[in-house]
Protein backbone atom coordinates (compact mmCIF):
# COMPACT_ATOMS: atom_id res chain seq x y z
CA UNK A 1 0.00 0.00 0.00
CA UNK A 2 0.93 3.58 -0.26
CA UNK A 3 1.02 6.45 1.84
CA UNK A 4 -1.80 8.36 -0.03
CA UNK A 5 -3.96 5.03 0.38
CA UNK A 6 -2.98 4.74 3.98
CA UNK A 7 -4.20 8.03 4.50
CA UNK A 8 -7.40 7.58 2.41
CA UNK A 9 -8.22 4.91 5.08
CA UNK A 10 -7.16 6.86 7.56
CA UNK A 11 -9.37 9.92 6.40
CA UNK A 12 -12.33 7.53 6.09
CA UNK A 13 -11.75 6.30 9.39
CA UNK A 14 -11.23 9.88 11.09
CA UNK A 15 -14.69 10.92 9.58
CA UNK A 16 -16.77 8.23 11.05
CA UNK A 17 -15.36 8.55 14.40
CA UNK A 18 -16.05 12.26 13.89
CA UNK A 19 -19.23 11.57 13.35
CA UNK A 20 -19.86 8.75 16.53
CA UNK A 21 -22.71 10.02 18.91
CA UNK A 22 -24.25 8.93 22.13
CA UNK A 23 -22.45 8.25 25.80
CA UNK A 24 -19.17 7.35 26.00
CA UNK A 25 -20.23 3.64 26.35
CA UNK A 26 -22.08 3.41 23.34
CA UNK A 27 -19.16 5.15 21.03
CA UNK A 28 -17.10 3.00 22.57
CA UNK A 29 -19.88 0.23 21.50
CA UNK A 30 -20.44 1.68 18.00
CA UNK A 31 -16.42 1.75 17.07
CA UNK A 32 -16.10 -1.09 18.34
CA UNK A 33 -18.75 -2.75 16.39
CA UNK A 34 -18.27 -1.01 13.32
CA UNK A 35 -14.43 -2.13 13.28
CA UNK A 36 -13.16 1.09 13.74
CA UNK A 37 -10.32 -0.19 16.36
CA UNK A 38 -9.29 -2.70 14.44
CA UNK A 39 -9.30 -0.67 11.26
CA UNK A 40 -7.03 2.24 12.86
CA UNK A 41 -4.84 -0.96 14.13
CA UNK A 42 -4.11 -1.56 10.47
CA UNK A 43 -3.55 1.77 9.65
CA UNK A 44 -0.98 1.82 12.13
CA UNK A 45 0.78 -1.17 11.21
CA UNK A 46 0.67 -0.01 7.62
CA UNK A 47 2.09 3.35 8.52
CA UNK A 48 4.76 1.19 10.41
CA UNK A 49 5.82 -0.75 7.09
CA UNK A 50 6.68 2.45 5.06
CA UNK A 51 8.41 3.70 8.42
CA UNK A 52 11.86 3.18 7.26
CA UNK A 53 11.41 4.34 3.06
CA UNK A 54 8.97 7.26 4.18
CA UNK A 55 9.25 9.96 6.90
CA UNK A 56 5.89 11.06 6.60
CA UNK A 57 4.77 7.21 7.68
CA UNK A 58 7.34 7.53 10.11
CA UNK A 59 5.74 10.54 11.69
CA UNK A 60 1.80 9.39 11.41
CA UNK A 61 2.69 6.02 13.06
CA UNK A 62 4.80 7.54 15.66
CA UNK A 63 1.60 9.92 16.64
CA UNK A 64 -0.77 7.13 16.39
CA UNK A 65 1.62 5.45 19.08
CA UNK A 66 1.54 8.42 21.23
CA UNK A 67 -2.16 9.09 21.08
CA UNK A 68 -3.36 5.64 21.67
CA UNK A 69 -1.94 6.34 25.03
CA UNK A 70 -2.58 9.69 25.67
CA UNK A 71 -6.07 10.36 24.62
CA UNK A 72 -8.99 8.08 25.07
CA UNK A 73 -10.08 5.98 21.99
CA UNK A 74 -13.81 6.54 22.04
CA UNK A 75 -12.19 10.43 21.20
CA UNK A 76 -9.82 9.00 18.41
CA UNK A 77 -11.24 6.13 17.18
CA UNK A 78 -7.33 3.84 18.25
CA UNK A 79 -8.19 1.95 20.86
CA UNK A 80 -4.64 -0.52 20.75
CA UNK A 81 -2.06 -0.84 18.11
CA UNK A 82 0.85 -3.91 17.37
CA UNK A 83 3.15 -4.59 19.61
CA UNK A 84 5.71 -5.63 16.39
CA UNK A 85 4.28 -2.58 14.34
CA UNK A 86 4.94 -0.27 17.54
CA UNK A 87 8.76 -1.25 17.78
CA UNK A 88 9.32 -1.45 14.19
CA UNK A 89 8.65 2.64 14.41
CA UNK A 90 10.99 2.84 17.47
CA UNK A 91 13.74 0.70 16.09
CA UNK A 92 13.73 3.23 12.67
CA UNK A 93 13.48 6.38 14.42
CA UNK A 94 16.16 5.57 16.45
CA UNK A 95 18.02 4.75 13.55
CA UNK A 96 17.27 7.63 12.02
CA UNK A 97 18.55 9.74 15.33
CA UNK A 98 21.82 7.95 14.96
CA UNK A 99 22.02 8.65 11.28
CA UNK A 100 21.21 12.84 12.10
CA UNK A 101 18.59 11.77 9.96
CA UNK A 102 15.36 13.55 11.39
CA UNK A 103 13.95 16.80 10.38
CA UNK A 104 13.11 20.08 12.80
CA UNK A 105 9.04 18.86 12.87
CA UNK A 106 10.14 15.13 13.38
CA UNK A 107 12.48 16.49 16.70
CA UNK A 108 9.34 18.82 17.76
CA UNK A 109 7.34 15.78 17.41
CA UNK A 110 9.64 13.69 19.64
CA UNK A 111 9.85 16.61 21.89
CA UNK A 112 6.65 16.69 22.67
CA UNK A 113 5.40 13.11 23.49
CA UNK A 114 7.94 12.58 25.80
CA UNK A 115 7.22 15.75 27.47
CA UNK A 116 4.84 16.39 30.99
CA UNK A 117 3.02 14.74 31.51
CA UNK A 118 3.55 11.41 28.88
CA UNK A 119 7.27 11.09 30.10
CA UNK A 120 6.61 7.72 29.83
CA UNK A 121 5.50 6.98 26.65
CA UNK A 122 9.36 6.09 25.73
CA UNK A 123 10.82 4.49 28.64
CA UNK A 124 9.53 1.54 27.85
CA UNK A 125 12.05 0.59 24.88
CA UNK A 126 15.09 -1.03 25.72
CA UNK A 127 18.11 -0.69 23.60
CA UNK A 128 17.67 3.03 21.53
CA UNK A 129 20.39 4.43 22.32
CA UNK A 130 20.28 7.51 19.97
CA UNK A 131 16.19 8.32 21.12
CA UNK A 132 17.60 8.23 24.59
CA UNK A 133 20.26 11.19 23.44
CA UNK A 134 17.55 12.86 21.56
CA UNK A 135 15.02 12.65 24.31
CA UNK A 136 17.78 14.40 26.91
CA UNK A 137 18.08 17.51 24.60
CA UNK A 138 14.41 18.02 24.18
CA UNK A 139 13.19 20.80 22.52
CA UNK A 140 11.30 23.25 25.47
CA UNK A 141 7.15 23.68 24.69
CA UNK A 142 7.52 27.42 23.00
CA UNK A 143 10.21 25.60 20.46
CA UNK A 144 8.08 22.80 19.79
CA UNK A 145 5.15 24.98 18.91
CA UNK A 146 7.67 27.51 16.87
CA UNK A 147 9.20 24.18 14.58
CA UNK A 148 4.82 22.98 14.07
CA UNK A 149 3.61 26.48 13.34
CA UNK A 150 6.17 26.37 10.18
CA UNK A 151 4.20 22.89 8.80
CA UNK A 152 2.26 22.42 6.95
CA UNK A 153 -0.47 20.28 8.57
CA UNK A 154 -3.29 20.22 6.31
CA UNK A 155 -4.49 16.84 4.84
CA UNK A 156 -2.04 14.65 7.13
CA UNK A 157 -4.45 12.52 8.98
CA UNK A 158 -5.58 12.67 12.99
CA UNK A 159 -2.00 13.69 13.32
CA UNK A 160 -2.17 17.09 11.46
CA UNK A 161 -5.95 17.51 13.06
CA UNK A 162 -4.22 17.38 16.36
CA UNK A 163 -1.54 19.61 15.95
CA UNK A 164 -3.42 22.24 14.28
CA UNK A 165 -5.77 22.12 17.50
CA UNK A 166 -2.78 23.26 19.56
CA UNK A 167 -1.03 25.55 17.49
Amino acid sequence: MTISQIAEIENNLLRRVTESAGTIEEKVSQLSDEGIYEAYKQVHRQYANLADVNDEALKRALFIQWYVMASPGFITGIDDIDSRAERRVIDVLDKQVGQNMIDSELHAMVSYYCSEPWEYIFERFENCDNLEKLLRHQLDYDAIIDRMRQSNLSNRGQMGVYWQSII
